[in-house]
């Protein structure tokens, strides 16, 4: 991609709520396809503005309990993706290639009676969500991107390697136990450690009710530990600016100061990418003074009114 212009980010104006976030218990849902469970999480009433919700790498749907109950008129529905929260794991050689669940974000809105709706996604969900609203454009009304844009670009040339490279990770994997901790407090400690930074107690222990496994042998984070592995292929730059092309939602970025931006995107050519959907679709983007875990964290509030204004104004 050739992009001269560099993206500008302007810090977030829009106040946020006064007052403590309400407590809204959401519905416990599930869909099976071909004997495989999806488990999630639903806010709000059929329908209202419908919103498909997906969270983190190694997260599960809980990533999305603070700012759901402070979204009004819609029908947030968080996913627990394969091989995380309380969805079933995949068997044997089978991998979690992004690209492998765009079928599954599209069942599951049919099965919810959504011909368009609203993607909703953070860090890796937010990659799979550009990729879905490329895939089938007419069925996204609106695109938000959590701290993430989209899968890095892979050069055709790295090609073989990157398939070595998958191949030999999935088989250690396969013999690799799951770590174990002495304590639930031990096992929040870990995993306040993110990719992206620390992350606080009270984010890793909402991600815990989900997430987190006790038994006489410990505690375990049990998102299956095929996680770890890269996906076998990627998209090649010209790839990647082909599905950008064929978005047509409206797009909205939040981003944190201390997240995707400063760890991954400062100096790399990934900023031609978000240079180009920021001005190509005329994108709306938002900074906040927080981490990768803005949705969740000091920053809630103002995301969760950036994202309302940005839902009720867009046409």
């Amino acid at each position: 991609m050739s992009v001269t212009k560099p993206f500008v980010i302007k810090p977030s104006v829009i106040k946020p709520p006064v007052g403590k976030p309400p407590v809204v218990k959401p519905e416990e849902r599930e869909f099976t396809f071909n004997g495989f469970r999806y488990a999630g999480q639903c806010w709000g009433e059929q329908g209202a503005l419908p919103i498909l919700a997906l969270h983190g790498w190694l997260d599960n749907s809980a990533s999305f309990d603070v700012l759901a109950p402070l979204l009004q008129g819609t029908q947030l529905l968080a996913l627990d993706l394969a091989g995380h929260g309380k969805s079933d794991h995949r068997l044997g050689l089978s991998d979690y290639a992004i690209y492998s669940e765009i079928p599954t974000l599209f069942a599951i809105a049919d099965a919810m009676g959504w011909q368009q709706f609203v993607l909703l996604g953070h860090s890796r969900g937010a990659m799979m969500s550009l990729l879905a609203a490329a895939t089938f454009p007419e069925r996204i009304s609106h695109l938000v991107l959590i701290d993430a844009l989209a899968p890095p670009p892979v050069p055709a040339s790295h090609s073989i390697e990157r398939l070595i490279s998958s191949v030999n990770e999935l088989q250690r994997r396969l013999q690799v136990s799951p770590s174990l901790f002495p304590s639930y407090e031990a096992a929040i400690q870990a995993r306040c450690q993110s990719e992206f930074g620390k992350i606080t107690p009270a984010t890793a222990e909402r991600l815990a009710v989900r997430g987190l496994t006790h038994s006489a042998q410990g505690y375990q984070w049990h998102a299956d530990g095929k996680l770890w592995v890269p996906s076998n292929t990627g998209l090649t730059p010209e790839q990647l600016e082909a599905f950008i092309d064929n978005i047509r939602a409206k797009v909205l970025i939040l981003l944190g100061k201390d997240g995707f931006k400063r760890k991954v995107l400062a100096g790399s050519p990934f900023a031609d990418s978000l240079s180009r959907l920021v001005e190509g679709l005329q994108a709306e983007l938002h900074e906040y003074d927080d981490g990768h875990y803005l949705h969740m964290e000091s920053a809630a509030k103002l995301v969760a009114a950036t994202l309302q204004h940005f839902l009720t104004d867009s046409p």
